[in-house]
Parts: C-alpha cells; sequence; structure tokens
C-alpha cells in the first residue's frame, strides 16, 4: 500500500511539473497575442478617427459656396462658407484646439470633429507638414495631419487634396 501512495504522489507531482512546464510555455505566448491585440486596437482607433476626420473635412471643403483665395494659404485654420439652417451662407472654421480638431459653426458655437475628453486626449490630432492646411499659387488646398496615440507613441500620417466645386466648375465666372 505504501509503494502506491508514493507512486500517486509521484504521478501527481510528475503531472504539476508538466503543467508548470505548459504554462511557462504558453504565458508568453498569451502576452504577445494581448499586446497584439491592443496594439491592433490602436490602430483601428487611430485609422477609424483619421479617416473620418479626412473625408468630413474633404466634404466640407469641397463644397464650400465661395472660390477659394489664390494661394497663400499656411494656416491651422480654415473658412468656409456652407448654407445654414435659416437658409443663409453662413462662414465655418476648421482649427485645431488642445490636440482636438474643432469646427466653429456660423453661429459661434464650437464643436469637436475628434476627441472624447475634455482633457489630454489619448489621440493627439497635430498639424502635419508645416500646416494643417497649404495652398500653393492657385492649385487645390492640401490637408495634412498626424494622429498620434499618447501611451504607445505611434503616429499615423494623413495627407490629401481637395479643390471647392466652386473653384472647379467657376462659379460667378461666364462661360465662353
Amino acid at each position: 500500500m505504501k509503494s502506491r501512495k508514493g507512486m500517486i504522489l509521484l504521478d501527481a507531482l510528475l503531472a504539476l511539473l508538466l503543467l508548470s512546464a505548459l504554462a511557462a510555455g504558453i504565458f508568453p505566448l498569451a502576452g504577445a497575442w494581448m499586446a497584439a491585440v491592443r496594439q491592433g486596437m490602436i490602430r483601428t482607433k487611430m485609422e477609424e478617427t483619421g479617416l473620418f476626420a479626412m473625408d468630413f473635412m474633404v466634404e466640407k471643403i469641397r463644397n464650400n459656396r465661395r472660390p477659394m483665395a489664390a494661394g497663400g494659404i499656411r494656416d491651422s485654420r480654415y473658412d468656409y462658407t456652407a448654407v445654414t439652417e435659416s437658409g443663409q451662407d453662413g462662414t465655418y472654421r476648421f482649427f485645431v484646439d488642445r490636440e482636438k480638431l474643432k469646427i466653429r459653426l456660423y453661429n459661434g458655437l464650437i464643436q469637436p470633429v475628434t476627441g472624447e475628453y475634455t482633457g489630454p486626449e489619448e489621440l493627439a490630432f497635430l498639424p502635419g507638414k508645416e500646416t494643417l492646411f497649404r495652398q500653393e499659387e492657385a492649385g487645390p488646398l492640401r490637408i495634412s495631419f498626424i494622429l498620434h496615440h499618447q501611451m504607445s507613441r505611434t503616429d499615423r500620417e494623413y495627407e490629401t487634396s481637395v479643390i471647392p466645386y466652386a473653384d472647379f466648375y467657376q462659379k460667378g465666372k461666364t462661360y465662353e
């Protein structure tokens, strides 16, 4: 009977040793998998935020009711004209404030386009190459910005160009 108790104890210790070895091999893999999942979630959030902000700005600037000034735009603010609730033309402004893209409405109210909190943001919206908006002579308006994830120190750059329909169709000029 005593030898049998010893064998059961030995079997239990051997099983515990095998489980410990298996756990030691799996835990680093599980940790790496969790880190990859976390990075994937960060990148997804950055992509969604960046594409939303870019699409929103392009759509509003493209539908600008007034032609752009001929060049010289190099700023982190941009004014455009759109129809208000009352049917009149109103001036709206994109600008960067406290690492967020914001829009000032025609009535003076300010709304965030990016950002979730009133304090420091997890995703910082920063002007890109030189400034957020720039235009060379009579060319298209270039939009460039960087989304910076504060905790992981990951950056994602976005850049595009847009021409308002008023400029493209030369609104107000006689067709020849």
